[in-house]
């Protein structure tokens, strides 16, 4: 299966989408969290292509992944098996596929040929991959990685917008998962390094390389070129400030997730205490969000 996060005001993907919606043939199923300000053409072409789709606020990235993960434990309690779902930003996932279709496909037979068979991959970036990104955002984020790997032993790139959900994965986050940020890309393997951290591992990807400006042309062509335009947009106290605050709460919501117990059930949103997910164990619930589906 394939999960995308949409923001789109500008409605700059809807061409990428139609030039690559070829791609979406593998996946047995399609689902996307796409906010309120997206563009209506893009969302329209989404659920053309195929995806089912709910609407969330922006400023509620964690809410809004809560809400489109309910939706794969829905489909599953109807299609049982051994299905997974790989979550990943729509901008990146539709880079990935127009440069490097291969690696995009061959992703769920590199993690098959893992053991123990995970229950969540951080889907990361290879060191190339990882260089093409601004300077904040390799400054941040490699500070935000290092957190992960002093708690899990095993070098991994949890912050490249993307990620592997196996069944019992996806039951852990949605009994666990509280933050309403991207600090998610923390919390999420916190939950899984929790109930057994040999289920947490890592893979690295070319695709995932710096994707931004491929949607901001224009942009790009006003300011003179690429290097400018991301000194333009990136090298600013704002950004800074943003992506240094992103970083501190997702270790925070790290560090939050673990000094929990080891074997301590979490509450869902009613009260229910739900266990630490055993292979073959069933589905939690997932926990209730706000959402309409379009």
């Amino acid at each position: 299966m394939l999960v995308v996060l949409v923001h789109d005001p500008d409605g700059r993907y809807t061409s990428a989408l139609e030039a690559r919606k070829g791609g979406l043939a593998g996946y047995e199923a399609l689902f996307a969290a796409v906010t309120e300000t997206t563009h209506p053409a893009l969302a329209g072409a989404l659920g053309r292509a195929g995806f089912t789709v709910c609407t969330c606020r922006p400023a509620d990235v964690g809410a809004s992944q809560r809400a489109v993960l309910g939706l794969v434990a829905r489909y599953l309690d109807h299609h049982p098996g051994p299905t997974a779902a790989l979550c990943c930003d729509f901008d990146r996932w539709l880079h990935w596929r127009g440069t490097f279709p291969d690696e995009l496909e061959g992703v769920p037979r590199r993690i098959a040929a893992l053991r123990p068979r995970p229950w969540y991959v951080c889907v990361g970036r290879t060191a190339r991959a990882f260089a093409t990104h601004p300077r904040v955002q390799q400054s941040t984020e490699s500070a935000t990685n290092r957190a992960l790997r002093s708690a899990s032993g095993t070098r991994l790139d949890a912050t490249a917008g993307a990620c592997w959900l196996s069944p019992e994965g996806l039951g852990l986050v949605l009994a666990g998962s509280t933050e309403r940020t991207k600090a998610t890309d923390l919390e999420w393997p916190g939950l899984i390094l929790r109930a057994d951290r040999r289920r947490l591992r890592g893979i690295t990807t070319e695709g995932l390389e710096f994707e931004t400006s491929e949607f901001y042309g224009d942009d790009i062509a006003a300011v003179g070129g690429v290097e400018a335009w991301i000194e333009e947009t990136y090298d600013c106290p704002v950004v800074w400030r943003d992506r240094l605050r992103l970083a501190a709460d997702s270790v925070g919501a790290l560090a939050r997730v673990l000094e929990r117990p080891p074997g301590s059930s979490v509450q869902l949103g009613w009260g229910v205490p739900i266990p630490s997910v055993k292979d073959g164990d069933s589905l939690p619930a997932p926990a209730r969000a706000e959402m309409r589906i379009v």
